[in-house]
């Protein structure tokens, strides 16, 4: 009798494990009855507008992409007659976006419902209920669970990768605190979760829903999901809009800020999404204003060691950025790595990256044989093209690039003048297969134009528009070409070339140069120079005023393959910032002592001579050359191969000839 009874027990006890473990999973049944209330968020594909080099391997992308008419972009669950629920982010309706026009969902068959009203939303807690054109009356609608804890069974739901709703299995592990002001516990899950389960349902063993899938764990297999007790909570009479997470920096500054924003509900999808793009771009402009007005003594140029810097600059002839170092110190910071590819025999392209500056690339670019700089200047597709092309600029298809050569036109163009009178060239094109933006910055040379190139999403360009904007007077260039080049740009219209040019004037004749730049002047003969004579001229922020830009210095080099300039520059007293070294450099300098006072200097290589012109007797003398706080040193540079009394007898041209 024991034993039999034992027996029994021993039954019973088998028969309720078989019962718990059918307990613990969802049926086929059930899971094709749930899967019909479980929708993929789509927006309409774009007209791809990239031109490419050559036939574009469509082969390469997945079946299921490649033939798809619609972007995937995640997943949302109904909950009463044409009414879904997801996760915000699916949508972030705050950023501007190529594909937001066309919100839809779509069910496993291919039906499409557009999305009309949006009818609850929150960025920060990651939700969104939205109401849907058709009928859907033969989909299954979710309950919300009353009741969840830890431990329990649950289902992740969605279209992960894009490839169908699937469902996976694991448990409610725990709960954790929202991270910015735990107002709530978010779940944790342990069931798997992959790209495009975002707005779908996490679901207990009845079918309910528990939460909203919201985010994959980075660092371990817990994912996690927003409680949908939280979200029956949730008012439906404002969107909430809120991120903790800006900042404006600069120059070692930061300031961070919150953005918030409420709109009233419900309200159409598009409407809300232009409302919430205008704020949130507003408070970024806000926020800058509040940025400058608190630092603009520790930001350029009103910092106190600007002082420092201006009377010291160095030049680039490619486009560089002011920025201060650790030592609080102003430094101009050049690009690095530059490198270069010939195009043609007259038309080069240079290119290198610079982390300081906005765009990933800056670059000049040689106006091609042909055609006038004026027409190059404003050709902004053409500028963008023969980057493209040069630099073999590509998206990786598979794990095979494939080269574009062309965005098509641009999506929108300006000329914008910054405070030293540059007329900015700016352009920018969409990229409709990434939802990308493009966008050029270029200033023109004598030869050409130099740039900087911006690749960004479409949701952050009016903000880069804005940023770069507000840095254009720490981009700093100077200029160097032929001679002949130097004749072209300075006769641009005033709606194309830099200001400090524009009563400019320039001619080239038989042995005779005859100039005005700036505050340089002059007629020079005697010097070998030609229309294919190399003239640099270094552009300088005005000590005296932060809001111009001078000449610098001008540098004329007769033959460029060989070496020999004639030059004059501006130099200043730097005072208390001095080093030894330039206070040495100052003192010998201004009181014309050696090797300032026209001297034959035989280096070996080169034959020199350096004057202070303002402390000379060839020109008006300064009235107290001691008290001096600007000097013009004029050098002249030959190679020792010429005699010295045809070296003389140049540089004594070339000074005669300033005025």
């Amino acid at each position: 009798m024991f034993k039999a009874y034992k027996f029994i027990l021993i039954l019973a006890f088998g028969f309720s494990s078989i019962a718990y473990a059918e307990k613990e999973e969802l049926s086929s049944t059930q899971i094709k009855k749930f899967k019909n209330g479980i929708f993929e968020v789509v927006s309409l594909k774009l007209v791809d507008n990239a031109i490419y080099k050559d036939e574009f391997p469509h082969d390469l992308i997945p079946f299921h992409i490649r033939k798809d008419k619609q972007h995937s972009l995640g997943t949302a669950f109904l909950i009463k007659e044409n009414t879904f629920v997801s996760a915000a982010h699916v949508f972030s309706l705050e950023y501007r976006s190529l594909f937001s026009d066309n919100f839809a969902v779509r069910d496993n068959e291919g039906n499409i419902f557009k999305i009309t009203n949006v009818e609850k939303y929150s960025n920060y807690r990651d939700l969104i209920q939205f109401s849907v054109e058709g009928n859907t009356s033969k989909y299954h609608k979710f309950d919300l669970a009353e009741n969840y804890e830890e431990g329990d069974v649950v289902y992740a739901a969605g279209n992960a990768l894009g490839e169908g709703v699937i469902f996976r299995k694991g448990s409610l592990t725990s709960f954790t605190y929202e991270p910015i002001d735990g107002k709530w516990k978010n779940i944790r899950y342990s069931a798997a979760a992959s790209p495009g389960n975002s707005g779908g349902p996490l679901l207990n063993l009845q079918g309910d829903v528990v939460g909203i899938v919201t985010q994959k764990s980075s660092n371990e297999n817990l994912n996690y999901a927003f409680p949908i007790k939280e979200f029956k909570e949730f008012s439906s009479e404002s969107a909430e809009f809120f991120t903790n997470q800006m900042a404006e920096i600069e120059s070692l500054k930061q300031l961070r800020y919150k953005w918030k924003f409420n709109a009233k509900l419900p309200q159409e999808i598009k409407s809300l999404r232009v409302q919430a793009e205008k704020s949130f771009y507003t408070r970024f402009i806000d926020a800058r204003d509040e940025f400058v007005t608190k630092y603009q003594k520790d930001i350029f140029p009103k910092h106190e060691n600007v002082t420092k810097y201006l009377k010291n600059q160095p030049n680039k002839t490619v486009l560089s950025i002011i920025d201060i170092n650790g030592n609080g110190e102003w430094m101009l910071y050049k690009p690095e790595d530059e490198r270069q590819i010939k195009i043609s025999k007259d038309q080069t392209l240079r290119f290198s990256t610079n982390n300081k500056i906005m765009g990933g690339y800056q670059f000049s670019l040689d106006k091609p044989e042909g055609k006038s700089l004026k027409e190059f200047v404003n050709d902004k597709k053409v500028i963008l093209d023969t980057f493209l092309t040069s630099v073999q600029w590509n998206r990786q298809i598979g794990n095979i690039p494939v080269y574009i050569t062309s965005y098509g036109e641009t999506a929108y163009e300006e000329q914008y003048e910054d405070r030293y009178g540059r007329v900015w060239q700016m352009a920018t094109w969409n990229d409709q297969y990434s939802d990308r933006a493009m966008m050029l910055y270029c200033l023109p040379t004598p030869s050409g134009v130099a740039c900087d190139f911006v690749e960004t999403s479409v949701a952050w360009l009016e903000v880069q528009k804005k940023g770069y904007r507000d840095n254009l007077h720490r981009l700093m260039l100077s200029y160097s070409a032929k001679l002949s080049e130097w004749k072209e740009f300075i006769n641009l219209p005033d709606d194309i070339i830099p200001k400090q040019f524009r009563n400019s004037t320039f001619d080239v004749s038989e042995n005779k140069v005859v100039f005005e730049i700036g505050e340089f002047s002059g007629d020079l003969e005697n010097l070998k120079l030609t229309d294919q004579s190399k003239l640099y001229v270094a552009a300088e922020i005005d000590p005296d005023n932060i809001n111009e830009l001078i000449v610098g210095s001008v540098n004329f080099t007769p033959n460029s393959n060989e070496d020999g300039t004639f030059y004059i520059s501006r130099y200043y007293n730097l005072g208390e910032y001095a080093t030894d070294n330039y206070k040495d450099f100052w003192r010998k300098f201004s009181h014309q002592e050696s090797p300032y006072n026209f001297e034959v200097i035989n280096e070996g290589r080169l034959i020199t001579k350096y004057l202070n012109l303002m402390a000379s007797e060839e020109k008006e003398k300064l009235a107290n050359v001691e008290d001096a706080n600007l000097g013009y040193l004029v050098g002249c540079k030959l190679q020792s191969e010429v005699k010295v009394e045809e070296f003389n007898k140049s540089c004594d041209s070339f000074i005669k000839g300033i005025r």
